[in-house]
């Protein structure tokens, strides 16, 4: 049996964005990653929310679910913070606008908004959210399968 597809789509996200220019290899599909000078600038990939919807009424059910995820772009609070987490926005928007692949099909990835928050750790790091949804189909008792 494959991983729950909530894995899945995690790992084509962080595979679709490592080794972008400004944030490279530091892509960490961990909502609870410590950013820290090692890891600046650097992205945080999660899924946060997720509706479904059953399209058939006999059992097990097709569903049609939307996955919502965010993208946490990281820098280090330096002069030129917002340009720095602009670039990177930048980038992440321009990886995921192709979509990702799960096995051989093709999930489309839709960009939904941003916020800014900022962390206090050992040094201030800025953060730029990124809001994308990914909708797909699966069945009920399959939630490892991609339909």
């Amino acid at each position: 049996m494959a991983n729950h597809l909530h894995k899945q789509i995690r790992d084509a996200l962080k595979t679709a964005l490592t080794g972008l220019t400004t944030t490279g290899a530091r892509a960490y599909a961990n909502r609870l990653q410590p950013m820290t000078d090692s890891t600046l600038p650097g992205l945080r990939i999660f899924l946060d929310t997720e509706e479904a919807q059953g399209v058939t009424i006999h059992q097990p059910q097709v569903q049609e679910r939307t996955l919502q995820l965010a993208v946490d772009c990281c820098a280090k609070a330096v002069s030129g913070l917002d340009d720095a987490l602009d670039q990177i926005s930048k980038e992440v928007e321009v990886a995921l606008a192709a979509g990702i692949t799960i096995g051989s099909k093709s999930l489309q990835v839709f960009y939904e908004g941003m916020e800014f928050t900022d962390e206090q750790s050992d040094k201030p790091v800025g953060v730029k959210r990124l809001r994308f949804s990914v909708p797909y189909t699966a069945m009920s008792n399959a939630p490892d399968v991609l339909i």
